[in-house]
C-alpha cells in the first residue's frame, strides 16, 4: 500500500513540477494525524482531503480552505488560512461487558461504530519556493454523530503539517 501511494506521489509530482502550484500531499500529525492531499483552484481557494488515523478507526475529511497572505519580512511566504469540512468514517473502541455466568467478571468486547461529524479549521505555513515544501501548524477542532458517545466534541486537535508542492 505504501509503495503505491509512493508511486502515485512521484508520478503526480514529476508530471507537474515546472506549472504554478495546483496541488500538494503531506503528511499532518497530531490526533487526527494521517495523509492531505490538496488542489489548489485559485490562488487563495483550495478543496483538501485528509485521511486521518484516530482511535483504532479511519476517518476521511473534506475541507474548503481560504488562504490569505501573512504580511512580514521573509518574501511573504507566510500564509494564514481558515476553513471548514465534513468527515465521515469509523472509529473502534472497547466495550466492557460482564460475563453471563459471573465467572470471570468483565470482558473487553470490541465495538466498531461508523461517524459522521463537521470540522473547522484554522492555521498558519511558510512555503519554501526552492524546495517545493510547505511546513505550517494548525488547529482543527471537530464534533461527530454516533462512535463510541452519540455526540463527541473535540477542541484538542492540534497539529504539525509538512507537504510538498507540485
Amino acid at each position: 500500500m505504501r509503495k503505491i501511494f509512493f508511486a502515485l506521489f512521484l508520478l503526480l509530482a514529476t508530471g507537474l513540477h515546472a506549472q504554478r502550484q495546483e496541488f500538494s500531499a503531506g503528511f499532518r500529525g497530531g490526533l487526527s494525524s494521517g495523509l492531505t492531499f490538496q488542489q489548489f483552484y485559485s490562488q487563495n481557494e483550495d478543496m483538501k482531503l485528509l485521511l486521518s488515523f484516530r482511535e483504532g478507526g479511519v476517518q476521511l475529511s473534506g475541507l474548503m480552505e481560504i488562504y490569505k497572505p501573512v504580511m512580514i519580512s521573509y518574501k511573504d511566504q507566510f500564509f494564514m488560512y481558515y476553513g471548514a469540512g465534513v468527515h465521515v468514517g469509523y472509529t473502534r473502541y472497547h466495550h466492557n461487558r460482564w460475563r453471563d455466568d459471573n465467572q470471570y467478571g468483565t470482558y473487553y468486547h470490541p465495538r466498531t461504530k461508523a461517524v459522521i461529524g463537521a470540522d473547522g479549521i484554522i492555521g498558519i505555513e511558510y512555503r519554501i519556493e526552492q524546495i517545493p515544501i510547505t511546513v505550517g501548524f494548525d488547529y482543527k477542532p471537530f464534533f461527530e454523530l454516533f462512535g463510541q458517545q452519540f455526540f463527541r466534541l473535540s477542541l484538542s486537535d492540534f497539529a504539525f503539517t509538512i507537504k510538498y508542492n507540485f
